[in-house]
């Protein structure tokens, strides 16, 4: 039987590689990553500014085939950013997504945002998690980019649906909700508090007659002294 992770890279498989660059600078980005461009599922490759100074830097988000036989490794997923240099793509910062959660992951993206309106883009992924077979996931982070490098501000669930687990996970987190990005609330704070709105669609095991958000605020940098 096909598993629910190769069902997915199939279903991937169907559609286009959603490219946000031409094909030289993709195929340039892949190549820096070390990945066939024939094992890639989908990438997206963006070129924008993430570092300070004029010159803008290529992030690439790519969901590929490693070549591994086993269900948890046969799919992996990397965020890159890469520094253009005369030599070529050089990387100042990456994340081996399967490598850091165990593997099960699939189906990859980025977007930039500026959060704080300095000009430069903080970048935000997700990716989905198939860590349990009855719980769909879809991990998100928030990466902002500070004096000492790249952290990491945030991390959470984009989407998730415990509603069929009913024996793997205890009743008070059976929910179902999709969160989202309220980038305006975000930027009024000049990137300080980062914004989202939840939307609850089952609590505990229970679907909710109509939908309800909640505003939530997480910490995103720390305010500037006086």
């Amino acid at each position: 039987m096909i598993s629910r992770l190769r069902c997915a890279a199939l279903l991937v498989c169907a559609f286009v590689a959603a490219v946000h660059a031409h094909a030289g600078t993709a195929e340039d980005a892949y190549g820096a990553m070390g990945i066939k461009p024939g094992s890639v599922l989908s990438g997206s490759v963006l070129s924008a500014r993430v570092l300070p100074g004029e010159a803008k830097q290529v992030i690439a988000m790519v969901t590929y085939f490693t070549g591994k036989s086993d269900d948890a490794g046969a799919v992996n997923v990397r965020l890159e950013v890469l520094r253009k240099d005369p030599q070529g793509l050089v990387s100042v910062y990456s994340r081996d997504f399967g490598k850091e959660t165990g593997g099960l992951v699939g189906r990859g993206d980025v977007e930039l945002v500026d959060l704080d309106g300095d000009g430069t883009s903080e970048i935000v992924v997700s990716y989905d998690s198939f860590s349990s077979p009855l719980v769909q996931r879809r991990a998100g982070e928030v990466v902002v980019r500070e004096s000492a490098g790249f952290r990491v501000a945030w991390s959470g669930d984009m989407e998730y649906d415990a509603t069929r687990a009913a024996r793997e996970v205890s009743v008070e987190r059976r929910d179902r909700f999709v969160r989202k990005l309220d980038p305006a609330a975000t930027l009024r704070t000049h990137g300080i508090t980062l914004f989202m709105i939840k939307k609850m669609i089952a609590v505990a095991g229970e679907r909710l007659a109509e939908p309800r958000e909640i505003r939530e605020t997480f910490p995103l940098r720390t305010a500037p002294q006086p």
